[in-house]
């Protein structure tokens, strides 16, 4: 088959990877004059890690590995510790977080990347499918994926042509040298309090990600708002903000898409957040991506009979999986304080049995642990 990817982000580049020895011609056009490395670190927790080595891209050992994810209060109390080091045990494979231009890299080895070629339309055939790029070329293929992300032309295409919508969350990111205790160990770390939450998790080479969940816009700037608005919330937070300039934030509004049960039309789908952009306060947004690709992957590396009954067949069982996370996510739960009593309750858990509530959390939701088949 003719098989056309729109967008290499993680989830296009990681599909066109694990279509790369099904014979099938892959071509994956991407708007940009270049790879999109930019954005911080990905977490890729074991669904993802399991995927990617279904994909034939395993991360192999690239990146910070993460054994313990601990939950505090701006005033220094713990909420809860999460032994992840449960999660290796029980899938096997671990936590990692991955800075994203490395994950990028990765992926885009062996695959061939059509640049400056932006999918302005889609028209769905009885026969087959047609992309229509800015220049007016005509493409025609046997499956066109959307895996353009949440401004995605072949979703407003072939699905819906509403706009993700945006929350008043906004994530403000960096990934720098700092904190080098911190980053050099395999310890994460969240502090939730009145302004919203920081994360710094060891993301490999000495490098932390770290990030600031603001519930309302910053005024002036951001590094001096940020400092103003966080002050109290520990010393970690406060060597933080001390450290890091303006050239290293990187603005991520929070957006959510309705997940429907059928993503596309005819020979044509969705992946990623073409089809269901939610809030990273689950950290599973490249997560679910990447098992969108693999789900699709094994869907169509024998050519189907019927093609887009296999992509109805794909989308259904992926939506009914990601909808819980976007349900979770969309609550924006983690970047709010713990009622006391709540906390006086979570504090006492043991850490591997929060592990262990992991897992169960990511069985539910992953498409690869469960080994589903289209």
């Amino acid at each position: 088959m003719h098989i056309l990817i729109a967008g290499a982000g993680v989830g296009g580049l990681a599909l066109a990877r694990g279509l790369a020895t099904s014979g099938h011609r892959v071509r994956v056009f991407e708007q940009a004059p270049q790879l999109r490395t930019g954005g911080a670190a990905v977490t890729i927790f074991s669904n993802g890690a399991a995927a990617l080595a279904g994909l034939g891209a395993p991360l192999d050992g690239f990146g910070g590995r993460l054994d313990t994810l601990r939950f505090g209060t701006a005033d220094g109390r713990t909420i809860v510790s999460a032994d992840l080091t449960v999660l290796a045990q029980r899938t096997g494979f671990p936590v990692t977080s991955v800075p994203r231009y490395a994950l990028i890299e990765h992926l885009a080895q062996g695959v061939s990347v059509e640049f400056s070629r932006k999918v302005v339309d889609v028209e769905v055939r009885p026969d087959g499918v047609t992309a229509i790029d800015a220049t007016g070329d005509r493409h025609e293929a046997d499956v066109v994926v959307g895996a353009d992300g949440h401004r995605s032309t072949v979703r407003r295409a072939v699905l819906d042509p509403t706009p993700a919508t945006a929350n008043e969350w906004t994530t403000w990111q960096g990934l720098s040298s700092v904190l080098p205790e911190l980053a050099t160990g395999t310890t994460g770390v969240c502090v939730v309090g009145p302004a919203g939450l920081v994360g710094l998790l060891p993301s490999g080479d000495g490098l932390l990600m770290w990030w600031f969940d603001v519930h309302q816009p910053l005024e002036g700037s951001p590094v001096a708002a940020l400092a103003n608005r966080f002050t109290g919330y520990g010393a970690l937070v406060e060597q933080l903000l001390g450290n890091i300039r303006e050239e290293d934030l990187e603005p991520f509004r929070h957006v959510t898409h309705q997940v429907p049960d059928q993503w596309g039309r005819g020979a044509a789908t969705l992946l990623g957040d073409a089809a269901h952009a939610f809030p990273p306060t689950q950290a599973q947004g490249a997560n679910q991506a990447l098992e969108d690709a693999w789900l699709l992957s094994r869907a169509l590396r024998v050519a189907p009979a019927d093609v887009p009954r296999t992509l109805r067949r794909y989308e259904m069982l992926r939506a009914r999986r990601v909808r819980k996370v976007s349900r979770r996510a969309v609550r924006e739960r983690t970047n709010k304080p713990v009622p006391p009593p709540v906390r006086m309750l979570t504090r006492i858990i043991p850490p591997r049995l929060v592990g262990k509530a992991y897992v169960a959390q990511l069985r539910g939701v992953s498409s690869v642990l469960d080994d589903e088949t289209v």
